[in-house]
């Protein structure tokens, strides 16, 4: 960290305790700081009018300039429109890895260069190694670990970033924050998807209209139900089935052409083995012979060992032990020790 005492450093704000620590912690080490906000969509639970206020207010506190960017354009284009295509393909789809990829880390990070920034330093809990070879590692709170969306950026990306707090725990960082009088101390944080003010396929059927009527079926084909959009549905799901009188169903498969929602026993949802394409590799370069690794399907999911087979452009998964959920949609990461070397979407 000594050696970007000479370079000029945007800490991206979002309002939240973690940005506002990571900021203090710049400025009191020494660091040319000063913050941006991105601005999004109304009613988002990130980057709202009150987290602009939150952020403005500890950039004040902290004696550093504070600038507000308005990417609404962009997030509408790439993460929302992104959501709803997707959902309407019977996928699961993960808003975060491309608002991570075109949003924050791409229209912001470039804002922050237009205002003097040669780093930009942000809230999340990972670390970057900048030796030999640049490698991302999980951080030291793994109950906070933000490398699984993170092993989605391109590898150039993490030269010009930093991340302050991987070496801290959540509850270090609130004592931070609370000894030095940061408003945001106690704050809570954001859970769900940002610009969900409502459930997932209500907010599609509001962005698409025209819903139809499809069949919920069994792997048999027998007709079990009925429902109002299959998008109102993810791999994996149990509650919100309707399905009076019959056993313990959950969605195992979705059939956007077809309208169907299709059900099974709990059993039927774990997989020997699953394809990944679209690969990022960031700690390694691209693998071209087996090897072994974890993997992880599902944010805060336990790593699974799994063997990991190259086939062209994508990696075949056989997880030592079946693996439950797996969803189209989703993004499988590897790690190694806590190496995150690289992720990919599930197929």
């Amino acid at each position: 960290m000594e050696k970007l005492k000479s370079k000029r450093i945007a800490v991206a704000m979002s309002g939240g305790v973690d940005s506002s620590v990571c900021a203090l912690i710049l400025k009191q080490k020494g660091f040319d700081v000063f913050g941006i906000t991105m601005k999004t969509i109304e009613g988002s639970k990130c980057c709202s009018i009150e987290d602009i206020h939150h952020a403005k207010k500890v950039a004040k506190q902290l004696g550093i300039k504070h600038h507000i960017i308005d990417l609404k354009e962009i997030f509408e284009k790439e993460v929302i429109d992104y959501f709803v295509k997707e959902s309407l393909k019977g996928k699961n789809p993960n808003p975060c890895v491309p608002c991570n990829r075109k949003v924050k880390f791409g229209a912001l990070v470039e804002e922050a260069k237009k205002l003097g920034a040669e780093i930009v330093a942000t809230g999340h809990y990972a670390i970057i190694e900048k030796n030999e070879k640049l490698v991302l590692k999980r951080p030291v709170d793994i109950k906070k670990d933000q490398s699984y969306v993170l092993s989605m950026l391109p590898k150039k990306t993490f030269k010009n970033l930093m991340f302050p707090l991987g070496k801290y725990t959540k509850k270090e960082v609130r004592k931070i924050a609370k000894e030095n009088n940061l408003t945001v101390y106690d704050k809570k944080e954001t859970q769900d998807l940002c610009f969900l003010d409502k459930p997932k396929g209500d907010f599609i059927e509001e962005k698409v209209g025209g819903v139809k009527k499809g069949k919920i079926i069994d792997k048999e084909g027998n007709l079990l139900g009925n429902h109002y959009g299959h998008f109102h549905f993810t791999i994996g799901q149990r509650k919100g089935l309707n399905l009076v009188g019959h056993k313990r169903y959950y969605v195992c498969d979705i059939i956007p052409e077809k309208n169907l929602v299709v059900v099974s026993g709990k059993e039927d949802l774990f997989k020997k083995s699953f394809y990944v394409s679209g690969l990022n590799w960031v700690s390694i370069d691209k693998p071209e012979k087996e090897f072994e690794a974890d993997v992880i399907i599902r944010n805060k999911m336990m790593p699974t060992p799994a063997r990991l087979i190259p086939e062209k452009n994508k990696i075949k998964v056989i997880p030592k032990n079946p693996v439950w959920g797996v969803s189209s949609g989703q993004i499988a990461v590897f790690i190694k020790g806590d190496v995150v070397l690289g992720g990919g979407w599930i197929n």
